[in-house]
């Protein structure tokens, strides 16, 4: 009977055992079913479509540019000096703003006032001497035969008349001379500006002549570049130049060309009008100037590049929103957009924002522009 127990329960145990094996077989089956099945859902749809930010290719006139340094300058720069001699009583201040017709610098009046005071004095005498001749002359020539005068006479005095008329001339001359003078005791700014330098100290006695001070005007500048002579061959008064000074850059006309080289560097003087800007007299800057003659090119957006070690290439969107990846060689260039050289044809969508997270065949939502995808 007790071995009748034990063999009954040594089949129970491996009934128990046997169920427990074909539970964990079934949910190892079953998980394995559902993950393969998920991944087959996966791997049918691919990665999601990526947002970007698309623009076309466009036909532009393009060419190739080389920068030459350059520098900014005022159209008026001018060492003011002295017109009357006298000595110094005063000079403008360095840094100071001044406008047309305002004293920079002062001499002392006192022997120009002198001078003038002086001339006008002696016109008074030969106005008065003039008066008497012309008087003394009328009263013989009226009197007639009268007054016993013969011709030669009065010839004289005619002559003596007119010799005091031209002295009183000559000294009317003098007189606004000395006038002359005692106002170019204060030396007035030809144009507005700014004061540079003093090139005089008060107490110095000044000639006609002498410098006194460096007048700058800061309002109206100009750029000026050197070129060489097959890059100036490339452009013609009138055109626009871009010109760039640190992460600023501007569009300036050319105002002229200056035909006549250096002997040593063979380069030609250019000059542009620099559009208002808050540029420094003396900036470094760079001119861009173009090496050949413009051509008719595909040219795409800067952001469109995709840079890498050993390619370039940009990302094009086809009809069914999946970008392709073009390798292209890069040409001339000009402000944002620059001239590709491959599979790329003015009207393709080509990719701005959000091309360097993509994959060649990834399907794309496009964005607008204004709004940047996350990438």
């Amino acid at each position: 009977m007790k071995r009748k127990i034990q063999i009954a329960g040594a089949a129970g145990a491996i009934l128990v055992v046997a169920g427990a094996a074909s539970f964990f077989y079934g949910s190892n089956v079953g998980a394995s079913a559902d993950a393969a099945e998920a991944g087959g859902a996966e791997a049918q749809n691919g990665p999601p479509p990526a947002p970007v930010a698309v623009a076309q290719a466009e036909r532009r006139s393009l060419a190739p540019h080389s920068e030459t340094p350059g520098s900014v300058v005022s159209t008026r720069d001018s060492l003011v000096a002295a017109a009357t001699s006298g000595k110094i009583e005063w000079v403008a201040e360095v840094g100071a703003e001044v406008e047309e017709g305002d004293v920079v610098a002062g001499i002392d009046p006192a022997d120009a006032r002198l001078a003038r005071d002086d001339s006008a004095a002696e016109v008074r005498r030969l106005t008065a001497r003039a008066d008497y001749l012309e008087s003394l002359y009328k009263r013989f020539v009226s009197l007639g035969e009268d007054a016993g005068e013969s011709e030669a006479s009065l010839d004289e005095m005619r002559s003596n008349r007119d010799e005091a008329k031209q002295a009183v001339q000559q000294a009317e001359v003098a007189f606004n001379r000395a006038e002359i003078n005692l106002a170019r005791t204060e030396v007035v700014a030809p144009f507005a500006g700014r004061i540079v330098s003093q090139e005089t100290q008060i107490g110095e006695y000044a000639n006609p002549g002498t410098q006194l001070v460096r007048l700058v005007d800061t309002r109206r500048l100009e750029i000026t570049a050197r070129a060489p002579a097959n890059l100036a061959r490339n452009i013609s008064a009138g055109d626009t130049i871009r010109v760039s000074s640190g992460a600023e850059t501007i569009d300036a006309t050319l105002r002229a060309i200056v035909p006549v080289g250096d002997a040593l560097s063979r380069m030609l003087e250019l000059r542009l009008e620099a559009p208002k800007t808050d540029w420094y007299i003396g900036s470094a800057v760079r001119v861009r100037l173009p090496a050949a003659a413009a051509k008719i090119v595909t040219a795409v957006p800067r952001d469109a590049l995709i840079l890498r070690a050993d390619r370039v290439s940009v990302f094009v969107i086809g009809e069914d929103n999946a970008a392709k990846r073009v390798d292209v060689e890069l040409g001339s260039a000009e402000g944002d957009f620059i001239e590709v050289i491959g599979e790329v044809d003015p009207g393709d969508n080509v990719v701005i924002r959000g091309g360097e997270r993509l994959r060649d065949g990834q399907s794309v939502t496009i964005a607008s522009e204004a709004n940047e995808p996350s990438v």
